[in-house]
Formats: C-alpha cells, structure tokens, sequence
C-alpha cells in the first residue's frame, strides 16, 4: 500500500511570475537598503510563495494566513499584521476580504510615482 502524500506545489501562472519579476528586479532596486533587508521584504516573497495561480494568497495547511506568514517570515503575528497592512497601504498587494490577501503585480508602490509631465 502507498501512503497518499499532499505535495505542495510552488507558485506558478502570470500573476505570481509577474510579480516576483517586479518584486526581485525593479521593486527591490528602489527600496532602501535596511527595507530590503528587513523582514518586510521577506514577507512579500512569503506572500508570492503562497500565491495561487491568480494571486491569491493561501496558507499550505488551510489555516489563517496571517498566522502562517507570520511563522514562515519569523515575526510575531502582530508585526505581521503590521507588515501586511504596510504592504496594503502602498500597494504591493490587497486585500480582498478580512484575512484574504492577494498579490497586485501591477502596483507602483506609493513611495515611487510615475511622473505626469
């Protein structure tokens, strides 16, 4: 008898990919130095490894996200909850419903705005 094991699958389709594009190239060349060494920007490369293919970020076990990506980024869960509203709040990813989170591959995160002129 073969014992049935659960494989988690890693983040694959447009959504994820065009985001961790933005996030490793053009996002991380415009944060500062101690943001992109912060657990900040460990969170949202947690968030694109929980992302499904459009974006929607799940827990592995079915549990809360919130709590999951606190644990997995090493944070206490109210730093989490700080962080992900930080990430809400300039636009890297949104949240959908309370605790329901998805990526936003095609935000200009508030700090950088594109010019008008």
């Amino acid at each position: 008898m073969s014992a049935h094991v659960d494989t988690v699958q890693p983040s694959a389709g447009a959504v994820p990919a065009a985001y961790l594009g933005l996030l490793t190239r053009r996002w991380s060349r415009d944060m500062p130095a101690l943001l992109r060494q912060s657990r900040f920007y460990v969170l949202l490369h947690v968030a694109h490894d929980r992302a499904d293919a459009l974006g929607t970020v799940r827990a592995l076990d079915g549990g809360d996200v919130v709590q999951e990506l606190a644990r997995a980024c090493c944070l206490p869960l109210a730093s989490a909850v700080h962080y992900l509203a930080a990430a809400v709040a300039s636009g890297v990813l949104t949240e959908r419903a309370p605790g329901l989170y998805a990526l936003a591959p095609a935000a200009v995160p508030t700090g950088r705005r594109p010019s008008t002129t």
